[in-house]
């Protein structure tokens, strides 16, 4: 059995912060907005290239918005600045303690936003896995359930934060073309931190994620799914049963609060479905983001209310 124990505590420290990118390299730390009890979700994005041009996107929707709202900066930042003060434009990302705290802000036209993220769990990174990380999309990555507690204030009205955040750091090249279809998936309760990636390319199909619970983080074994689509092929409701290296399973239930196409790339689309979750019978929150080659989306799309199921 693949001893994880070992490979978090000696995961390196500095892969918490930048990295020096090959030519096509490219480094991000998202991190999920998930607010069912305000009606919004979203995602607060940091990116950078190999050649120092970095963006930052806070991008927030769902149904307690009239509509989405997108803010956005772009300039390029120099090869000493690291992500223990990265900050530009509206948008400041501090690494306090590598793995466990940062502080995030962002001083936006409409979106004022402040709060600290502290982890539930040690980093998963793709690197840990018997097989590592399938090398089109990045050297490396690291998944991390957390709770961010501070304010996020939209056109003047303030939103209290004591809640589960995502937070996904990858770096290396990135071709999302190359994906002929991914499910990248995040649930998160009190108890129980569920993550999976299951990415289909060159005709194979690969999985990576971990099951978080009683204490003890084990690599994916096996997922096992099914899938309500509305009629946008919008995944509305998602239920799994995900089994670990150990044999300990956990079902989660999942339903769609919040959904939104992101339109990062000109060969694929991403649907993201903001959730709210049950584990063995606990509430939480999660993510469910389907990647879908564009030309494949819009062919099946009519076709979802008689054939998917």
């Amino acid at each position: 059995m693949h001893d994880m124990t070992k490979q978090i505590a000696d995961f390196p420290v500095r892969n918490a912060f930048r990295h020096k990118l090959a030519e096509d390299g490219r480094e991000s730390t998202t991190h999920q907005f998930v607010l069912p009890q305000y009606g919004i979700a979203g995602y607060y994005y940091p990116t950078v290239r190999a050649n120092g041009q970095a963006k930052g996107r806070l991008h927030l929707f769902g149904p307690g918005l009239d509509a989405p709202i997108e803010e956005d900066v772009e300039q390029m930042v120099s090869d000493g600045m690291d992500f223990d003060d990265w900050r530009f434009g509206p948008l400041l990302m501090a690494v306090r303690e590598p793995f466990k705290t940062i502080d995030l802000g962002w001083t936006g036209d409409r979106v004022q936003f402040e709060g600290q993220w502290n982890a539930i769990h040690p980093p998963y990174a793709f690197s840990m896995h018997p097989k590592g990380n399938p090398r089109y999309y990045g050297d490396d990555r690291t998944e991390q359930h957390g709770i961010i507690k501070g304010n996020l204030r939209i056109d003047g009205k303030d939103h209290a934060l004591n809640d589960f955040m995502i937070r996904d750091h990858s770096w290396g090249p990135r071709v999302w073309g190359l994906n002929q279809h991914y499910k990248w998936f995040h649930a998160t309760t009190q108890g129980v931190s569920v993550h999976f990636f299951e990415m289909m390319s060159f005709g194979k199909v690969e999985t990576r994620g971990y099951l978080y619970k009683d204490g003890v983080m084990q690599h994916i074994e096996a997922i096992d799914y099914e899938i309500d689509y509305d009629d946008d092929m919008m995944h509305d409701r998602f239920r799994v049963t995900v089994t670990d290296m150990q044999g300990r399973s956990v079902f989660v239930d999942c339903k769609a609060f919040a959904k939104y196409q992101a339109d990062l790339d000109p060969v694929v689309a991403l649907n993201e479905a903001v959730v709210t979750v049950t584990i063995n019978g606990e509430e939480g929150t999660g993510w469910c983001e389907f990647c879908w080659t564009r030309d494949y989306l819009n062919f099946a799309r009519p076709y979802v209310r008689r054939f998917a199921w």
